[in-house]
């Protein structure tokens, strides 16, 4: 039996393409209504069986919905908030965005008491975007860090979380601000330190050269700096605080490894590597 009747779903992407999919394949919504300001990626999701029915206008389609998921850029989330307000909806909202403390507040300041956010953020995706990457099964075994406030009614979590957990996610609670330090360090900051690393490149004399040299280590490691310019430049930014705090630290580790490097004891550089690849290993055990 389908969880919800009418889903609606606002931006297309890897993201909100692949919720699609993977409610369709276990039939957790009765029917899935797309949103997006380009009729040209509508008729694209319909056509494709992402979607039954799509709104250009989302006010218009906002009525006869009783779930939303807002899986568009962080910037413009506020705008949706403003426009559930304005309409007067009670529709059960979550959302996909990788930063919270700015969503949230947002989101309860504008919507005040008893409303019916639940904020959501996958750990799931790919340097790959749009919506011809969407896949059924993103979510599958992945974890998503829901947010909620201290005014989230109990009834309006569960159904979120039983919605993630449909999709073959494991679910975990923390609050935004604690979303936003660790994931400053998980994804944020590994993409950020891959743009540092790839802008050495233009550092460099005889780059045609160089690019001969590039083995499978640099490109695996720079994969994600194949992603979105416009997506992450918007991340880094809601985020600046927490990056710039990890910065910090990266810069203390780096000056570590120059230390040692310089004081040219292949022992205690090796112990160092050593403890550093134990860690490593035990995120995958944990995980």
């Amino acid at each position: 039996m389908a969880k919800f009747k009418n889903t609606g779903i606002v931006g297309l992407g890897l993201i909100g393409g692949s919720i699609a999919l993977g409610m369709k394949k276990r039939r957790i919504s009765e029917k899935i209504t797309g949103f997006s300001r380009r009729p040209e990626t509508l008729e694209k999701a319909k056509s494709q069986g992402l979607i039954d029915e799509y709104y250009t206008d989302f006010d218009e389609g906002l009525d006869g919905l009783d779930f939303l998921v807002l899986a568009t850029p962080v910037d413009i989330i506020k705008e949706y908030f403003e426009r559930i307000k304005k309409h007067g909806s009670k529709v059960l909202v979550t959302d996909v965005a990788s930063v919270k403390e700015k969503i949230c507040r947002e989101a309860f300041d504008l919507l005040g008491p008893g409303n019916s956010f639940v904020p959501s953020h996958p750990m799931a995706g790919s340097e790959k975007s749009g919506m011809d990457q969407a896949m059924e099964n993103l979510f599958e075994n992945r974890y998503v860090i829901m947010t909620p406030g201290s005014d989230t009614g109990e009834k309006n979590l569960e159904s979120v979380k039983g919605f993630w957990e449909s999709l073959g996610a494991k679910t975990i609670l923390m609050s935004p601000s604690e979303h936003d330090r660790m994931v400053g360090l998980t994804s944020h900051m590994p993409h950020l330190a891959v743009y540092c690393l790839i802008s050495l490149l233009e550092k460099e004399a005889g780059p045609e050269t160089l690019y001969k040299c590039l083995g499978t280590g640099f490109r695996d490691t720079t994969r994600i700096g194949k992603s979105s310019p416009s997506i992450w430049s918007e991340i880094f930014m809601a985020n600046r605080d927490n990056l710039c705090f990890w910065i910090g630290e990266m810069e203390k580790s780096l000056e570590e490894m120059k230390s040692l490097l310089v004081k040219g004891s292949r022992k205690e550089l090796e112990s160092r590597l050593k403890s550093l690849r134990t860690i490593r290993e035990k995120a995958d055990e944990k995980n």
